[in-house]
C-alpha cells in the first residue's frame, strides 16, 4: 500500500479565538516496506497526521490518495477529501482503517475486554474476519509479540505494563494492517520494554509491514528507521535520510530537538584520536571500540 499527502491542512476550532491550524499544507508519500520515524515537538503536528493517515480525522484541505491491491489483484484507488465529501462514503473509511492500523501511545489504556484473546479479536472480528478464524489468528499474533498461547485467556489486568502493550499491538496486528503507526509506543517503559517494542516493530518490518514510528527517542529513530521526516509547527521541515539529520546537531538545536547520546559520544572519541565510522547503535559502537583498541594492542 501507499499513501500520498497532498497539501493537507486541519484547523481546531475554526473561527473561534481558539482556532489552531494542526497542519498546514503537508506534503509527503508513505511506500510500502519503509521504516520510517516521525520527529518533532509536542504539539507539532505528529499525532494529527497519524489521525489522519487512517481516516480517524479528515483534512479541511487537500486531499489524502491510498493506492493498494484489493484481494483479486487489482489496483485500487481511494481519495480522502473534504469532511462533507467523503463521510457519505463509510465504507471506504472502513476499508482505510483495514487497511492502515494506529498503535495510540499508552495503548494499554484501550484494552477492556475479559481475557486477552478477545481484546486481540475484537478489531478484526467487527472489520468482518469469522470469530473462529479470529481466534486462529490471535494464537499466532501472541507469539510474534513475544507472549505465549498461555496468556491468551488471562485477564489482561493480570499483565505488566509492558505486556499490556505488547496484547494492544496484537489487536492492531490481527486485522493485517499493510501500514501500522505507532506513537510513542515505548513512552513510560523500562529499558527492557522499550527493546521488546523495538524488536516487535523491526520483526514486522522484516516481514514486509510498513512501519511508521513516531517517538522523542532520538537515539532509537537512529538505531531503527531509514528515513525521517521532521515537523515542525505543522509543517514538515525535513523528510529524507534518518542518519543525515540526526548527525546535524546545529539543525537539532536551532529547532529545539536534543541531539542523540550515541552520536554525541562518536564525537568526541573521533575529537580524542579514535576514527569511529557512523555508528547507528551502541552495539556497533562498543564493536568498532573494540577493534581500534585490539589494532593498538597489536602493533605495540
Amino acid at each position: 500500500m501507499k499513501i500520498k499527502a497532498k497539501n493537507i491542512v486541519k484547523i481546531y476550532d475554526q473561527k473561534l479565538p481558539s482556532e489552531l491550524k494542526a497542519l498546514d499544507k503537508v506534503t509527503t508519500e508513505i511506500n510500502q516496506g519503509e521504516f520510517i520515524a516521525i520527529i518533532g515537538q509536542t504539539g507539532s503536528g505528529k499525532t494529527t497526521f497519524i489521525q489522519h493517515m487512517n481516516a480517524l480525522l479528515l483534512p479541511d484541505q487537500g486531499e489524502i490518495e491510498y493506492l493498494y491491491f484489493d484481494s483479486k489483484n487489482q489496483e485500487k484507488k481511494l481519495v480522502v477529501q473534504k469532511p462533507r465529501f467523503f463521510r457519505k462514503k463509510l465504507k471506504f473509511i472502513n476499508e482505510i482503517r483495514r487497511r492502515v492500523g494506529v498503535v495510540f501511545q499508552f495503548a494499554e489504556y484501550q484494552l477492556f475486554e475479559q481475557t486477552i484473546e478477545k481484546d486481540i479479536i475484537f478489531g478484526a472480528v467487527s472489520m468482518g474476519t469469522p470469530k473462529n478464524e479470529a481466534k486462529k489468528i490471535a494464537a499466532e499474533i501472541i507469539e510474534l509479540v513475544g507472549l505465549d498461547q498461555s496468556f491468551l485467556q488471562k485477564s489482561p489486568f493480570e499483565l505488566s505494563g509492558g505486556q499490556k502493550r505488547r496484547v494492544a499491538i496484537a489487536g492492531i496486528l490481527a486485522m493485517d494492517p499493510d501500514i501500522i503507526f505507532f506513537d510513542e509506543p515505548t513512552a513510560g517503559l523500562d529499558p527492557q520494554g522499550t527493546l521488546k517494542i523495538l524488536e516487535i516493530l523491526d520483526t514486522l518490518y522484516k516481514k514486509g509491514k510498513t512501519i511508521i514510528l513516531a517517538t522523542h527517542d532520538l537515539d532509537s529513530v537512529l538505531e531503527w528507521t531509514k528515513r525521517c521526516i521532521f515537523f515542525k509547527d505543522g509543517r514538515i521541515i525535513y523528510d529524507g535520510d534518518t542518519y543525515s539529520i540526526l548527525a546535524n546537531n546545529k539543525f537539532l538545536i536551532e529547532n529545539k530537538m536534543l541531539p542523540t547520546n550515541l552520536l554525541n559520544f562518536r564525537e568526541k572519541l573521533i575529537k580524542i584520536g579514535y576514527p569511529i565510522s557512523n555508528v547507528r547503535s551502541v552495539s556497533e559502537l562498543i564493536s568498532e571500540i573494540n577493534m581500534l583498541i585490539q589494532k593498538e594492542t597489536n602493533a605495540d
